[in-house]
């Protein structure tokens, strides 16, 4: 999927403030770096901007356009920080889509900019009253993962996907809203917005199992219709008591087939993929296009290699986990939800991984079975029942629905207690006071 990501809201702010405050039409430019070319076209992230003044912009018969010196100023930034070019663009009110004048002019500027910037897509937009159209333009792009454009091939021009904008609202401006019955009840709550956002972001879900099974039935309820799943475990006859897309029939079958079979019943429009489980050493492209990383993994080590690839893709990772610890008593039953944004801590800051699990998770078969033969990774199993992963799902939705529909930011960290306190007992969800980000850390610092 083709993405360009604003990994910094303020930047987007201030090209749509810069918008906003117009009389005629204002020129922006933000400079990109690739982060992945997959199948679709090009993941981009935009790391600086541009804001073109008043008296770089002229006006004539023909339309508006940008001074000589005030091109030039933006190419040879480019040039010389080895990075792309996104030249955006106010219209007013109506649709934001690009006009007969703006399409005589984009196809000789993307070429000059393609050859200018070989290696690097051309991105041109359209704003117009808060809503964003955005596409890009290549050269020579024989093969997913080449050396993109070159000097003099066929141009390859194509819309994004998606355009993303990760502050405390995870907001996809390109993301029409469209009137759709079905979720009459619940768009007043996320708005218009944030129901198009739902529908627009690709999100990725790692696990299929017990907390798996409920975030992916509740996305598809939701809206979500962008979905990839990874997970290569058969149904065994002992998760019939918590995964809740399959039945009794279901022994032996893979838990992705329930999954996307179960979304398909709950809406047909969904489009699914299915991919085995998190390798230790792979690369997981398909991890590397999606706007959204969800792990609902019971394990430290993929849970680590999982906040990595988040990383390194500048993608928003949230963490669901459960336990039960059965030998105290009573018995402490909770979970957490960590969303580790993109300014924010992640999990090695917070202390929240186990190096011994990793690194056991890590080693060969053959290893794991001599680390077992002498008494490391033997634990048993742990209790496990859908009414906790179920509250713990949940509490982890309400926090995506306020971060997609902007009523407020969403908690980096939420505890989740169904035993309570001696004085106060009963369940209880609390958000918990997290420390900024290390710049120290040895992950995200």
């Amino acid at each position: 999927m083709s993405t360009l990501k604003f990994t910094s809201a303020d930047l987007w702010a201030q090209i749509e403030n810069h918008f906003e405050q117009a009389h005629g039409e204002r020129f922006a430019f933000g400079f990109t770096r690739l982060l992945h070319d997959s199948a679709d076209g090009p993941v981009l992230e935009v790391v600086n901007v541009h804001l073109v003044p008043d008296e770089d912009v002229h006006h004539d018969r023909t339309g508006w356009y940008l001074s000589e010196t005030a091109l030039d100023r933006v190419h040879n930034y480019a040039l010389r920080a080895g990075l792309g070019i996104a030249e955006f663009h106010n219209h007013g009110p109506g649709h934001a889509a690009f006009s007969r004048t703006d399409e005589r002019g984009l196809a000789p500027m993307a070429q000059y900019v393609l050859d200018l910037l070989p290696g690097r897509p051309y991105v041109a937009g359209v704003w117009a009253a808060g809503q964003v159209h955005v596409e890009w333009w290549w050269a020579g792009r024989e093969q997913v993962g080449g050396a993109g454009s070159q000097p003099g091939a066929p141009v390859e021009r194509r819309g994004f996907d998606t355009m993303t904008v990760c502050g405390d609202r995870l907001f996809v401006p390109n993301a029409v809203p469209q009137p759709d019955p079905r979720m009459g009840r619940q768009e007043k709550l996320l708005t218009g917005e944030g129901q198009a956002a739902l529908g627009a972001l690709r999100i990725a879900v790692v696990g299929a199992g017990g907390t798996g099974s409920h975030m992916l039935i509740q996305l598809a309820y939701l809206g979500a219709r962008n979905l990839v799943i990874l997970d290569d475990d058969l149904l065994e006859e002992t998760n019939l008591n918590r995964v809740v897309t399959a039945g009794h029939d279901d022994v032996g079958t893979a838990k992705t087939t329930l999954a996307e079979r179960r979304i398909k019943d709950v809406d047909p429009c969904a489009h699914v993929r299915t991919y085995p489980r998190l390798s230790v050493d792979g690369e997981h492209p398909e991890l590397r296009d999606v706007d959204l990383i969800i792990g609902c993994v019971d394990h430290d080590g993929p849970r680590h290699r999982l906040m990595q690839i988040a990383l390194e893709t500048r993608t928003p990772y949230l963490d669901v986990a459960t336990g039960v610890d059965d030998d105290s008593t009573p018995a402490q039953v909770g979970g957490r939800v960590i969303l580790c944004a993109l300014s924010g801590p992640c999990l090695n800051c917070l202390d929240e991984l186990d190096p011994q699990e990793i690194g056991r998770w890590g080693k060969s078969t053959e290893q794991q079975e001599l680390d077992r033969a002498h008494g490391y990774g033997t634990n048993e199993p742990s209790p496990s029942v859908v009414f906790l992963n179920g509250l713990v799902v949940s509490a982890a939705i309400g926090e995506l629905v306020a971060w997609v529909s902007g009523a407020r930011p969403p908690a980096t960290y939420l505890d989740i207690d169904i035993v309570g306190m001696a004085k106060t007992p009963g369940t209880q969800v609390a958000p918990r006071k997290v420390t900024p980000r290390d710049p120290d850390c040895l992950e995200c610092g």
